[in-house]
């Protein structure tokens, strides 16, 4: 096995422990907006994806035969100079940088959005006491322009000096 072969299955091992999350896409897909679904599941695709390349390669890379290389190759030492460093290569698990902001601003988008939930409750309180306000009315084709301008006098106010202007249709 070549170098590259070696330091593409020690990061592919690494990269398992990564991949080992598993993600309820059903019940994600479930939640969006129907705009965001077309790309959602292009995530998903490419994340089964790599999902799939991972599962391909084994959980430990393969062992070396050095005895091998130590009968193939005839310099006396590069073999075990090779195998030294190859033992005392130690690769660590990056840290984990990302998630403690992640949940910071997870708790405050949770924040956010209950502050609009009670803010569209209130709306909708506002909206159901206007619509009831207004099915209560007289249907417009049997109200006459002073029946409607009763109760608003800012527009009852406006049309008289529209007119008193001589301004029609808004101009």
């Amino acid at each position: 096995p070549s170098y590259g072969n070696l330091r593409f299955a020690i990061v592919m091992a690494s990269s398992r422990r990564v991949g080992k999350k598993v993600f309820d896409f059903a019940k994600i897909a479930s939640r969006l907006p129907e705009e965001y679904k077309a790309a959602f599941n292009g995530f998903r695709a490419r994340y089964e994806t790599v999902q799939a390349s991972l599962g391909a390669h084994p959980e430990e890379p393969t062992p070396i035969d050095w005895n091998f290389y130590k009968k193939s190759i005839s310099k006396p030492g590069l073999v075990d100079s090779f195998q030294k460093q190859y033992e005392a290569l130690s690769i660590p698990y990056p840290k984990d940088t990302e998630s403690a902001p992640l949940e910071v601003k997870q708790k405050e988008m949770d924040v956010h959005a209950r502050e609009t939930l009670v803010k569209s409750k209130e709306n909708l309180k506002n909206l159901e006491a206007e619509l009831a306000t207004l099915k209560a009315q007289k249907p417009f084709e049997e109200m006459t322009t002073d029946e409607y301008l009763e109760d608003k006098p800012e527009l009852s106010r406006k049309a008289y000096q529209d007119m008193m202007n001589h301004k029609w249709y808004g101009e």
